[in-house]
């Protein structure tokens, strides 16, 4: 399915966009966020909040490179998530 259909179907807040979207990118987005986490536990949480973050932003945004949108939040997730976990105790 092209981007611009995944986006439409974000704009029709279609469940089915979330489906697509996982097909399309979801092996990259856990690659991405397995090599910043190095936790599978940790590397799912990531995937799965970057769908919500996704379905939460692109009703108002409408990202042209939706691949490159799509990394980015998965890859700041991820970074988010590894912050939290080697955080010291203050």
């Amino acid at each position: 399915m092209e981007d611009k259909q995944i986006i439409s179907l974000f704009f029709a807040r279609n469940e089915h966009a979330i489906e697509e979207l996982a097909k399309k990118y979801g092996r990259l987005i856990h690659q991405l966020a397995g090599n910043i986490l190095r936790n599978d536990s940790d590397t799912e949480e990531c995937v799965n909040d970057t769908y919500l973050i996704l379905w939460n932003k692109i009703p108002p945004e409408r990202p042209d490179p939706l691949s490159a949108y799509t990394y980015r939040i998965g890859r700041n997730t991820a970074l988010k998530k590894l912050r939290a976990n080697t955080a010291q105790a203050r």
